[in-house]
C-alpha cells in the first residue's frame, strides 16, 4: 500500500499543507523555517508507527492521507484522537495497530546518530547497527551451512538447466565471498567441489550436489547483494578509507596505508551517509516509506548533490518511497521536478 498525497489542516492552528508524493518514489519537501516542514514529516512517522500520544499534542484540526487505491485514512480531534478509514462509501474506525499495518515507516531525524537504549542512555547508532548487521551476517552463513547439509528430496535434471543453474550458484557465491561471507560447504566424498571445477558429468552425486549449492547460494544472496550495495554505495564517496563487513565484527573501516579506525572516527558526514545507506537497505520493508529530515546534515555540497540519484537508486531497488525534507538546494540539485514546496 503506497501513499499518493498527505493534507494537514491548522498546523499550528495557521498553516495547510497538501504534498503530492511523486510517482518516481522520492519526493523532496522544502520551505522556509518555520511552516512545519519537519513536524509533518514526522507527523508521519508517528500516525503510521502507533505514536498517537505524541501525534496529540501537536496542534492540529485534520491529518489525512490519501493512498493510491483511493482509500483515505483521516486522523481528526473528537473527545482524543479519532482515525476512519474512508473506502468507496464506507466508513471504518481505525485504532492504532490497523494503521500500523497499513504502512511501515522508518523516521530519520537530524539526531539520527544516536539511539535512546535506556531512559537518558544514547548509544551510537552505528554501533548498534554494526553489531545487528554481523549477527545477520552469521545468521545468513549458519542457513546456508544447513541448507549444505540437507539432503534434497529430488536432485535438479541434467542438461541446460543444471548448467544454468551451477552458473548462477556460482555467481551468487561469489558475490556472498566478496561481502565477507564463507560458510563452511565442503564436499562430499563421492561429489564434485562445484565451486572450484566443473564436473566430468551430470550424474546423480552431481545433481544432489549443485542442488545443495543452489539452495546455500539462494539462502546468502539477499544479505551479500545488501552488503555487495552497501559497500558499493559507500567506499567511492568515502577518501583513502574503505568499509568492508566482518561476521564476527560486522562493520570494518580499513585505511589506505594499513590499520582500521573504529567508527566512531569517521567525520560526521561519513557517519550520516553510512547510517542512512544501511537503513534503506537492511532495516526498510521493501514496499514501505523512509522520511528523511535534513539529509545534508554535515555533508560538503558535492555529496548533497548525490543523495538523491543514489537514495533513488536504493528505493527504485527496494520498492521504497522516499521523503525527504530539506533547508538545501544542493540535495534538490537537478531534481526540481521531485520537489514540493510548503507555502503560507
Amino acid at each position: 500500500m503506497r501513499l499518493s498525497w498527505i493534507k494537514v489542516v491548522d498546523l499550528y492552528g495557521r498553516f495547510n499543507h497538501h504534498v503530492e508524493l511523486k510517482h518516481e518514489g522520492m519526493t523532496i519537501i522544502h520551505s522556509p523555517n518555520g511552516l512545519g516542514k519537519s513536524t509533518l514529516v514526522r507527523m508521519v512517522c508517528l500516525a503510521f508507527g502507533g505514536g498517537w500520544a505524541e501525534l496529540e499534542y501537536i496542534p492540529f484540526a485534520r491529518l489525512e492521507f490519501g493512498f493510491e487505491e483511493g482509500r483515505k485514512l483521516v486522523f481528526k480531534r473528537d473527545e482524543g484522537l479519532q482515525a476512519t478509514l474512508i473506502d468507496g462509501g464506507e466508513l471504518i474506525a481505525m485504532g492504532v495497530d490497523d494503521v500500523m499495518e497499513m504502512l511501515s515507516v522508518i523516521y530519520l531525524g537530524p539526531q539520527r546518530l544516536f539511539l535512546e537504549q535506556d531512559e537518558g542512555c544514547f548509544v551510537s547508532a552505528l554501533d548498534i547497527h554494526s553489531e545487528n548487521l554481523a549477527v545477520e551476517c552469521r545468521e545468513a552463513m549458519e542457513r546456508a551451512e544447513e541448507e549444505w547439509e540437507n539432503d534434497p528430496d529430488n536432485g535438479m535434471p541434467p542438461g541446460d538447466d543444471a548448467e544454468r543453474g551451477l552458473s548462477e550458484a556460482r555467481g551468487r557465491m561469489d558475490l556472498a565471498r566478496q561481502a565477507g561471507l564463507e560458510p563452511r560447504l565442503p564436499p562430499r566424498p563421492g561429489e564434485p567441489d562445484l565451486l572450484s571445477r566443473d564436473p566430468d558429468d551430470w550424474g546423480p552425486a552431481t545433481m544432489r550436489a549443485l542442488d545443495r549449492l543452489r539452495r546455500a547460494a539462494d539462502v546468502l544472496y539477499p544479505t551479500s547483494e545488501s552488503l555487495s550495495a552497501l559497500m558499493d554505495m559507500f567506499n567511492p564517496m568515502i577518501f583513502r578509507k574503505s568499509l568492508s563487513i566482518d561476521p564476527l565484527s560486522g562493520m570494518v573501516v580499513a585505511l589506505e596505508g594499513g590499520g582500521t579506525i573504529p567508527l566512531s572516527m569517521l567525520s560526521s558526514g561519513e557517519k550520516h551517509l553510512l547510517l542512512l545507506l544501511y537503513v534503506m537497505l537492511f532495516e526498510a520493508t521493501p514496499g514501505g516509506m523512509v522520511i528523511i529530515d535534513e539529509p545534508e546534515t554535515s555533508m560538503h555540497v558535492t555529496w548533497q548533490q548525490r543523495l538523491a540519484s543514489l537514495f533513488l537508486s536504493i528505493g527504485r531497488a527496494r520498492g521504497l518511497q522516499l521523503v525527504m525534507a530539506t533547508h538545501s538546494p544542493q540535495v534538490v540539485h537537478d531534481r526540481w521536478d521531485l520537489t514540493e514546496e510548503l507555502v503560507v
